[in-house]
């Protein structure tokens, strides 16, 4: 009992790290390999936007 509750335990925090990360725009990849994490590209639009000191 003890070693499935760290295994669910372990498996829903890492759970809850994955979304605080989606949520700082970027783009997260699971695969059989691990998992990939990058970041967005700007566009034009945010470009233009961050230029003009918005």
């Amino acid at each position: 009992m003890k070693l499935t509750k760290k295994i669910k335990e372990k498996v829903i925090e890492t759970a809850e790290h994955l979304y605080d990360l989606s949520k700082k725009d970027l783009f997260i990849n699971i695969s059989k390999d691990g998992v990939e994490i990058t970041e967005k590209r700007p566009t034009k639009q945010t470009i233009k936007w961050r230029s003009k000191g918005h």
